[in-house]
């Protein structure tokens, strides 16, 4: 009785392991944590499709910027990063894992994926397949890139990469020359206006003070006139003669009484005329005497002023960067070296497959900050140009 009773036990045990094995596969997921960057642009316009086992299942449009995905274990994933006018990049999600594992759970994996313009002169055949591939490692127990796909389709990267970048630079230096164009124009514009403003100034200044002078000219010539005329008058009325008298001529005498011896004849009377004496009339005639006072305002004078011409730029020093990847058992080690003028820096980003992340700068320990800031490129190629493990 009792060999019965423990086979059935026995079998009732291994039903529900298998049961619970099952469960967890059918309800397991697989968390990715990923951000979207866009090269010379921004994040507007652009999509994730998630297409699972070969099929759409769904499009994401908003919050790419920072968003997470939910993925079925024991599945294959393809996240297509899109959007127009830039090339596209995919990303591979293998989810497949040991039914042991399950129960022990996955870390949220990190990562990131920018996006460039596209290019007709450029080929980029190799951006049609995957450029990153993330599946179980069993020897670290968890989710990571698959190193040998990265590694054959590198060199391919590199060299696409390397021709954007050429193009972008080119791009850059003609919108600065456009730039620096454009605010040598509204520098001249504003200055042909200010000399314009000024000028005129100048001019309602100079029109103001010649009628000043003017008015002020006419008031004295009125003035000088006025002057005039009252002396002429005054001399005029002077000069004017008084009506002619004729003179008194002297009297009569009164005759005498005759006498009577001897007679004497009577004086004969005597009379005297004085005739007036005409005279000229004496008046002098003053003509008024015009003086014409010379112009006080003083003729406008150019003065031509050179502008400077501006100073050259100094001319930033040449940089060299080289990159390479070495995988080795347990860690992945990105090294980076940095020549600028002549100056090499070695820079170092040590991976374990354990989780933890070193940096390094010519063989002394750094902060990941100054790692990201001196190594990497301005732009930096997130996912599809060098192989990163989780975010730290």
């Amino acid at each position: 009785m009792l060999q019965p009773k423990r086979l059935m036990l026995r079998t009732a045990v291994s039903v529900t392991y298998l049961l619970l094995a099952a469960s967890l596969l059918a309800q397991g997921k697989f968390k990715a944590n990923g951000r979207v960057k866009i090269e010379g642009g921004d994040i507007a316009g652009a999509r994730a499709l998630v297409y699972k086992n070969g099929v759409k299942e769904r499009t994401i449009t908003t919050g790419l910027s920072k968003f997470a995905l939910e993925l079925d274990l024991n599945a294959s994933y393809i996240v297509s990063f899109e959007k127009d006018g830039y090339v596209a990049k995919k990303i591979s999600f293998d989810t497949r894992v040991p039914a042991d594992a399950i129960a022990n759970g996955f870390t949220p994996f990190d990562f990131a994926v920018s996006l460039f313009k596209q290019y007709d002169d450029i080929n980029m055949v190799v951006f049609n397949q995957p450029v990153g591939m993330i599946r179980y490692d069993a020897s670290a127990g968890d989710f990571d890139y698959d190193t040998d796909y990265t590694k054959s389709i590198q060199s391919q990267l590199q060299e696409a990469v390397a021709q954007v970048e050429k193009k972008q630079k080119q791009e850059a230096a003609g919108a600065a020359e456009i730039e620096k164009r454009k605010a040598e124009e509204v520098k001249a514009q504003q200055k042909a206006e200010a000399e314009a403003k000024k000028q005129a100034a100048a001019q309602e200044a100079s029109a103001a003070k010649a009628k000043a002078e003017a008015e002020k000219l006419a008031a004295a010539e009125a003035k000088t006139k006025e002057e005039s005329d009252r002396r002429s008058s005054a001399e005029a009325a002077k000069a004017e003669p008084k009506a002619d008298v004729p003179p008194k001529g002297p009297a009569e005498p009164k005759p005498e009484r005759p006498k009577l011896i001897p007679r004497v004849p009577a004086p004969q009377r005597t009379t005297l005329a004085v005739a007036p004496s005409q005279g000229e009339d004496g008046r002098r005639h003053i003509e008024p005497v015009l003086v014409e006072e010379q112009s006080r305002v003083a003729k406008a004078r150019t003065i031509e002023q050179q502008e400077a011409r501006p100073v050259p730029s100094a001319v930033e020093a040449d940089l060299f960067r080289t990159e390479e990847l070495i995988v080795e058992t347990g860690k992945v080690t990105t090294v980076v070296k940095v020549e600028v003028g002549g100056k090499a820096t070695e820079y170092r980003r040590v991976f374990h497959k354990w989780g933890g992340v070193f940096y390094f700068k010519d063989g002394q320990a750094c902060t990941q900050l100054v790692y990201e800031n001196e190594a990497m490129p301005p732009q930096e190629h997130l996912a599809g140009a060098t192989p990163r493990g989780k975010l730290d």
